[in-house]
């Protein structure tokens, strides 16, 4: 395809950026034109697809200013394009499921998207005991290829995130109170790095990158594909499903909280997760905790646990038994059709990592929710309750990766997660403004300790330290030379940058 100047210099105007190297992108194109895999795609802002390709989770509040989309479909295209705009400085994203929600992102200022979903692959190797994941790769897709050979790996309850984009930040799990994180099952993988050349890091070989990509590795290049552990599937599950008015918080989260001590001794195949979330069938004017007791296992063995959570009177409880791997994103409420995978409603949130519950902080959370979901801009909006457990996850050395201790150490995950249509600035600033409050209550305990704030990388807005995200160890100094031996020009710099 020819490619003309006027063209080019289209690709700048569109977005009005100031930013733009006309003669580079020009040159860019047209180069990537002839070498580019037959599959492989190029679109343009003019095109009918360029719309369906920059909606995003957290769109249009993230909305990177690129000019052109390619849609990689071998290793050879992301190697061909990210050689290309490294050589002629031109910024690029790697993009499958959309759902970051860092600021960060906005700082590209104009430049290519490499889109990754046409590497969808998973195939499971001869031993059953790993699976070689394509770069594109959604958590719904390698769950279901892997139910279908009785096998399963560490991924997240969302199902319309990618694969390798949660495991290189971490990977929070339903599984990870027996395997880990998403990154402790990390085998190999393959990245391909700003000069385009293709690596393979594993404990064995390129080591230190290895290290590095498990916990910050969106800094550090654009892995194609991944080997993951797998495990047999030892049985289907049990999910309670309990509602609690206002009046029921602090002894909810009182019990939770015994649930994370020692002498409860809580099986690893037990998880915790909820949100409060607005139900006005159950309360037309106070917010709700909507809660799940998940069991790995049948009802029988499931009931002690949930009987604790019974006790405390729930106004509703419902009871899934049998339900399959598969199923636990639809019965959990995390499937495609969910408000949790709603595109183009700028979700933003601001992850909060805690040793335990403060009662006092927790309720000033629930009020200050209450009041913003009573706007109707925010009324669909949450606040995540996560804890998984992490028998698995403290059973993995803390010096092992590069993820900071405190994500080994503190059992709880939260986050204030927002919703709103469309792009009214004082709207947006707004949404900042009641996350940041939230944040700050469930941070209250933590404060009041003079324990530093530890915030999930993948639950980041954006406006944490690096400390904050990294940790405050000499991993944060590791991670640093690492960059620099490994992607000095800072190349993947736009996700939560470490530099």
């Amino acid at each position: 395809m020819l490619f003309s100047t006027v063209a080019a210099w289209l690709l700048c105007v569109v977005h009005s950026s100031s930013a733009c190297k006309t003669d580079d992108l020009k040159l860019a194109v047209s180069t990537l034109n002839l070498r580019l895999s037959e599959a492989a795609t190029i679109t343009f802002p003019w095109d009918a697809r360029w719309n369906d390709l920059q909606v995003r989770g957290s769109s249009p509040r993230i909305s990177p200013d690129y000019n052109v989309v390619v849609e990689v479909a071998t290793e050879s295209d992301v190697q061909t394009t990210v050689a290309l705009a490294s050589r002629l400085n031109i910024p690029f994203l790697a993009v499958t499921g959309g759902h970051g929600w860092t600021k960060t992102l906005n700082k590209l200022p104009y430049g290519i998207q490499i889109n990754m979903r046409k590497l969808n692959t998973t195939t499971l190797s001869q031993n059953g005991k790993t699976a070689m994941v394509g770069g594109g790769t959604m958590q719904h897709e390698i769950t279901r290829s892997l139910f279908a050979l009785g096998k399963y790996a560490v991924t997240g309850l969302s199902a319309c995130v990618s694969v390798a984009g949660p495991l290189l930040g971490g990977g929070h799990s339903l599984l990870q109170n027996q395997h880990g994180y998403s990154l402790d099952g990390l085998v190999s993988a393959r990245v391909v790095l700003a000069s385009g050349k293709v690596v393979e890091a594993s404990r064995t070989t390129n080591a230190d990158l290895f290290w590095a990509l498990q916990g910050a590795g969106h800094n550090f290049g654009i892995v194609t594909s991944l080997e993951v552990q797998t495990y047999d599937i030892p049985s289907n599950w049990t999910v309670y499903s309990l509602v609690f008015t206002t009046d029921k918080v602090e002894a909810l989260f009182q019990l939770i909280n015994e649930f994370e001590e020692p002498a409860m001794k809580r099986p690893a195949k037990l998880a915790l997760t909820g949100v409060f979330v607005r139900i006005p069938a159950v309360d037309p004017i106070n917010p709700v905790v909507a809660y799940n007791i998940i069991y790995e296992g049948t009802e029988a063995e499931a009931e002690p646990y949930a009987l604790r959570f019974k006790a405390l009177g729930p106004v509703s409880t419902t009871v899934s038994t049998n339900v399959d791997y598969v199923e636990l994103y639809t019965v959990t409420g995390n499937n495609l059709q969910s408000q949790a995978c709603t595109r183009n409603e700028n979700i933003a949130g601001a992850g909060v990592s805690l040793p335990a519950w403060d009662l006092e902080g927790v309720r000033k959370a629930f009020t200050i929710f209450g009041n913003i979901t009573a706007d109707p801009r925010f009324n669909t909006s949450i606040i995540l309750l996560e804890n998984y457990g992490m028998q698995g996850v403290r059973a993995v050395e803390a010096a092992s990766t590069a993820m900071p201790p405190e994500e080994r150490e503190y059992p709880i995950l939260a986050s204030p997660v927002l919703w709103w249509a469309g792009d009214d600035a004082q709207t947006t600033k707004d949404a900042y403004a009641y996350t940041r409050a939230m944040r700050n209550a469930l941070y209250t305990g933590l404060d009041k300790s003079n324990k530093k704030r530890h915030c999930y990388v993948n639950y980041a807005s954006g406006e944490e330290s690096k400390p904050e995200m990294y940790g405050y160890d000499a991993r944060l100094t590791k991670l640093a030379k690492l960059k620099n031996e490994w992607d000095p020009e800072n190349r993947f710099g736009f996700y939560n940058p470490i530099v």
